[in-house]
């Protein structure tokens, strides 16, 4: 049996490497498929889509949305929007919200054809000083390629301006922009629904990490709520913002790696149950209605592997079985449920760190709670896809 066991962990990373490599000659000679296809088998350098020169949108309108939507996924911002609509004044911000720390920051776009210049940028700080909000930086968006001489005269009056404690200036360039789009494939195909991306689909552990958070905290997200807002976290003084904390991490990553339509019933039900747990009052009719949402988004995690690579679509399905075992198992699970578990582990990290897997799992069956199992487990897989321990 367990030669049984060690052959199926390894044809199932096989085909986690080789995903999408089968058929690789059946593919017809087009353009876009001989330009998008893996060259992997056969040996041929081919151009990228970072190193192809996409075709810049038409009208203002189409470059701030794509803008928008790349800046989303670079900083994981879930209240990145654009700043008015068009005809009301915008005092050199079209679009506002929160960057990947959480510092306000606005982007102003240039759709031009020509290069910008430094008359350029200075111009759009002169109008972002009247901004209404707050701003830690002003991003300069545009559609032309990186010129060193300006980035380096920005960099310098960036470093003034913080100097002096007025908000940082950079730009961010057209390969840039769409290096971001690529984060989610599938929010770079509602721009660029005629460019066939590979069909090969490499996991990045940043998505890895999301799939895992997503399925740990998202997969029982009621049990969550009652855990912090029932009667054992009244009685025990449970934190309430470390639930809000929990439900933006869901945002942010829903957001990453899930597709734009699906994702967005997901963040409606989540950010109903944020606002409510916020909240100081609230009726057993909110508690009602609270339940009704994190079950519909717990549903719809637990639905979510199609989405995914097979591997994010793996770490998300270990995420689901510890958290489930985090909220709802007195004692740590069974010796085959371990065991299986551990298989599963060992085909998410590689072969190299069998051992440590090993001695970790042996570790743990000493435990006697399964909150503790699952918070171990949990720490155990996330070190291993940062940093493959």
């Amino acid at each position: 049996m367990e030669g049984d066991e060690s052959l199926q962990i390894a044809v199932i990373r096989f085909c986690l490497k080789n995903q999408g490599n089968f058929n690789w000659n059946m593919k017809k000679n087009t353009c876009n498929d001989t330009v998008m296809t893996s060259s992997r088998l056969s040996g041929i350098a081919m151009p990228t889509i970072q190193s192809m020169r996409l075709p810049i949108p038409a009208n203002w309108q189409d470059f701030e949305t794509i803008v928008r939507d790349a800046q989303a996924l670079r900083w994981c911002s879930v209240n990145l929007q654009k700043n008015g609509r068009p005809g009301q004044a915008q005092n050199g911000v079209d679009i506002y919200g929160a960057d990947n720390i959480g510092r306000p920051v606005g982007v102003q776009c240039k759709c031009y054809r020509e290069q910008l210049k430094l008359t350029d940028v200075t111009s759009e700080i002169t109008n972002a000083e009247g901004f209404g909000g707050r701003l830690t930086a002003l991003f300069i968006a545009t559609a032309t390629d990186h010129d060193a001489v300006l980035q380096q005269q920005v960099r310098d009056i960036s470093d003034a301006r913080v100097a002096q404690g007025l908000f940082a200036v950079s730009v961010i360039y057209w390969d840039e922009i769409v290096a971001s789009l690529l984060l989610n494939p599938q929010v770079f195909k509602n721009h660029y629904p005629q460019i066939s991306l590979p069909s090969v689909k490499v996991s990045d552990p940043d998505r890895m990490i999301a799939a895992l958070e997503i399925g740990y905290h998202g997969g029982e997200l009621w049990e969550g709520v009652e855990l912090i807002h029932g009667s054992v976290g009244n009685m025990v003084n449970q934190d309430p913002d470390e639930l809000t904390t929990v439900i933006q991490g869901l945002e942010r990553r829903t957001q990453q790696i899930f597709p734009p339509k699906d994702s967005s019933i997901i963040l409606e039900s989540l950010a109903l149950v944020r606002k409510v747990c916020l909240s100081e009052k609230n009726t057993p009719a909110d508690w009602k209605t609270v339940k009704l949402h994190a079950d519909r988004v717990s549903t719809r995690f637990h639905k979510a592997g199609s989405w995914l690579t097979n591997e994010e679509a793996l770490v998300l399905d270990m995420g689901l079985r510890l958290g489930s075992i985090y909220y709802k198992s007195i004692e740590i699970p069974s010796v085959k449920v371990r065991k299986a578990m551990k298989s599963q582990m060992q085909v998410i990290l590689g072969d190299e760190i069998f051992s440590a897997i090993d001695d970790e799992f042996e570790a743990a069956g000493s435990l006697s709670d399964g909150f503790r199992w699952a918070m171990r487990m949990y720490t155990l897989l996330n070190r291993g896809i940062r940093y493959r321990l």
